[in-house]
């Protein structure tokens, strides 16, 4: 049974922090090393020391980031630069995108405390790996802090759209918070602590297995820590807040959730394109489409051609010049011969494919040397030019994983490749804070 939670979260106080469009940042995996410098530069309110903060040559066990964060916190709550709301809470969120000058996009949920599960139950579904190190990152973060300052991101699926209905209502309402961020998102909150409605969203979710599409490694962080605690509790009844996380909720079947695929850059000093063209053909129909204009129009051109709403899987291989490559899956029969305890739906994703039938079959990339030499990209323009100017060997794009993959792979106990979802946008972190 899922069981979510109101809670009394943390803000910022707009009389202490007039413009809180700079005191957000992304979510700590997103963070860049000239990014969180950047973060601490725009305002000294940034949580970004909180949620990501500094390394420096110095450091020791007792004066670190995750020490001077749990001093920050402690030093802003009692300043009163955040504030705890009164009465227990489920909240909205809504984020507002610009798409160009006239198009926008809005995506919205709720955000509440999400019980920890250990996976046995099938109330919490993984979507991906985790990874070790940002989970001991985490980990360590939550022990000094006791704090959750981002919400992870979970899906659902409820094609009655009983809680989509009071989510329209309230919107309708004038927000608690609403702002626009330094990269023009606007962030639009409402507090929601009347009883009834509380009560209806958490029996409309009762039933409802959740998939946890971003946030699998603080998860595991949180789930984790709570076990530490609970040996040395002589007595828990469940109810201590270290048993929940925060999390932002979001209906897969509304039209604001949108998945996004994560492209992968190669760094591999034995390329060669022709062997890879070459040895692509055994399972590929491999065909050269080539671009006699500029750079954007030849990543345009790259979408297009791989774009399907077929159950087929396309794949663009970019290695420089004016041309492209188009890989188009001719026997995914094969990929049930190398892993016949993987599902369909595992199979038939496009990450599934470039794993196993280039990367590891063509080019020897397998577990011990992945992180070394692939890098994870959102940007379709910025990747095609960092290979065309040489700082990485080639690219391979991708289309976004499906709903229907999402939910099938988790309600089967299986565990995604690394960044094979990516729903956009992400959740600020800085918006709301859970401490227990």
């Amino acid at each position: 049974m899922t069981e979510i939670m109101p809670f009394k979260g943390y803000r910022y106080n707009s009389e202490k922090v007039p413009d809180l469009g700079k005191i957000l940042a992304p979510p700590y995996d997103s963070i860049s090393d000239d990014e969180q410098k950047a973060l601490y530069e725009l305002d000294e309110n940034n949580v970004v020391r909180l949620a990501f903060g500094m390394t420096y040559p110095n450091d020791n066990n007792s004066n670190n980031k995750y020490t001077r964060s749990a001093s920050t916190l402690k030093k802003w709550i009692s300043e009163g630069i955040l504030v705890q709301d009164e009465k227990p809470a489920i909240y909205l969120y809504e984020q507002i995108v610009p798409l160009d000058e006239v198009q926008s996009h809005s995506s919205i949920g709720f955000v509440a405390l999400l019980k920890l599960d250990d996976f046995s139950g099938n109330s919490v579904m993984p979507c991906e790996e985790s990874v070790i190190f940002a989970k001991n990152d985490r980990f360590n973060l939550l022990s000094a802090t006791n704090a959750n300052f981002g919400m992870i991101n979970c899906i659902y699926s409820d094609e009655t759209k009983t809680v989509s209905s009071i989510i329209s209502e309230i919107s309708e309402t004038e927000p608690d918070m609403d702002f626009t961020a330094e990269n023009g998102i606007t962030h639009r909150l409402w507090t929601i602590t009347y009883d009834p409605t509380i009560r209806t969203v958490r029996e409309a979710l009762m039933n409802k297995p959740i998939v946890i599409a971003d946030g699998q490694n603080r998860y595991e962080a949180c789930l984790d820590y709570a076990k530490m605690l609970r040996k040395s509790n002589p007595d828990p009844n469940g109810s201590e807040g270290y048993n929940y996380i925060m999390a932002l909720f979001s209906n897969i079947n509304d039209d604001g959730v949108l998945q996004i695929p994560v492209h992968r850059l190669v760094t591999n000093p034995k390329f060669k394109p022709d062997y890879l063209i070459a040895g692509a053909q055994d399972h590929f129909k491999v065909e050269k489409i080539i671009v006699d204009t500029d750079m954007t129009e030849l990543v345009d051109t790259m979408r297009k051609q791989i774009a399907t709403q077929r159950k087929e899987n396309k794949i663009a291989f970019y290695c420089g010049g004016n041309y492209f490559y188009r890989f188009t899956l001719t026997d995914p029969e094969y990929l049930a011969t190398i892993l016949p305890d993987k599902s369909d739906a595992y199979r038939s994703l496009d990450i599934t494919v470039l794993n196993h039938l280039i990367f590891k079959e063509l080019m020897n990339i397998n577990e011990d040397n992945y992180y070394e030499r692939i890098t994870y990209t959102k940007e379709y323009e910025k990747a095609v030019k960092s290979v065309h100017d040489g700082e990485y060997n080639c690219m391979f794009m991708v289309n976004p994983t499906r709903a229907y993959q999402i939910t099938e792979i988790a309600k089967r106990g299986e565990k995604m490749p690394e960044r094979s979802v990516c729903i956009f946008p992400k959740p600020a972190t800085g918006i709301l804070t859970y401490k227990f």
